[in-house]
């Protein structure tokens, strides 16, 4: 789960206002190719989509995050696994500290859009769901193995008691019949 590229293009003209990008994925001599990708990308959208609108494109294995204003727009390109919420959030937050920070000029660089990459580059940092979600996980994990760990020694304790001397033969007869039964309703549901 990760974010790709943050650019910030004007919407006429398409130039680049400001971006950064992680392509450490890619290999050395791929990336110059894959930025000139997404940026090409990026003014298309820009210059396609109307104005005032949010949009969410999947492309190819990537998913782009578009939202477009009056004399800019942004784009977000993220993995496919990258919570689409999360994504929304970093280029809403984007969008509006641009504004904030250059005061309304458009064509201003940003120097706080490598800070949004960063933050938003761990969801777990940002989004509390995917954070809860995975200490679901990991305790779902743990109960499993305990799960598992129990009905061992179930079987071991069934071990233990057709070999112990305190029961009857009577009681060790009941206690297979009881477990034969079990194993029959269990099937049956």
């Amino acid at each position: 789960m990760k974010i790709i590229s943050i650019i910030l293009t004007r919407r006429k003209g398409g130039d680049v206002i400001d971006s950064v990008y992680d392509l450490n994925q890619f290999g050395f001599f791929e990336r110059g190719t894959v930025k000139e990708l997404l940026v090409a990308t990026s003014k298309i959208f820009v210059e396609k989509f109307n104005v005032n609108t949010k949009n969410a494109v999947p492309y190819e294995q990537y998913k782009c995050f578009v939202d477009v204003r009056e004399e800019f727009g942004g784009v977000v390109f993220t993995d496919q696994e990258y919570p689409d919420r999360v994504a929304a959030r970093c280029l809403s937050e984007m969008m509006m500290e641009y504004l904030k920070t250059t005061q309304g000029i458009i064509g201003s660089p940003f120097p706080g859009l490598q800070n949004i990459m960063t933050k938003y580059g761990t969801v777990a940092n940002v989004d509390k769901t995917t954070e809860i979600q995975g200490q679901i996980n990991d305790i779902t994990i743990i109960m499993h193995k305990n799960i598992d760990a129990a009905l061992q020694n179930m079987g071991k304790m069934e071990d233990l008691l057709q070999q112990s001397n305190d029961l009857s033969a009577k009681s060790k007869l009941f206690l297979k019949q009881a477990k034969k039964a079990n194993r029959r309703c269990c099937i049956l549901q």
